[in-house]
C-alpha cells in the first residue's frame, strides 16, 4: 500500500471515529462520557492528526526520491 493510500484510509477512519463518537456522545452525557473522551478519544484523534501530517510529508519525500532516482 502506498503512503497516499494509507493516508486516505487513516483520514477516513478518523472521520468515521469522530462521527460515531459524536453519535454516542449525543446520548451519553455523564461524567464517564467526559472522562472517556478526555482519556481516549481526544488523545487518539490528536495522534492520528500528527500521523496524517507525517504521512503527508513522507509522501512528498518519497516522490522526491523517486524523481531523483529516475
Amino acid at each position: 500500500m502506498s503512503t497516499g493510500a494509507g493516508l486516505g484510509k487513516l483520514k477516513q477512519a478518523a472521520k468515521d471515529l469522530r462521527a460515531q463518537w459524536d453519535e454516542a456522545r449525543a446520548a451519553w452525557h455523564d461524567e464517564n462520557a467526559r472522562r472517556f473522551e478526555e482519556t481516549y478519544v481526544t488523545p487518539l484523534l490528536a495522534r492520528v492528526r500528527k500521523v496524517e501530517l507525517l504521512l503527508a510529508h513522507m509522501t512528498v519525500v518519497l516522490q522526491e526520491v523517486r524523481h531523483d532516482c529516475e
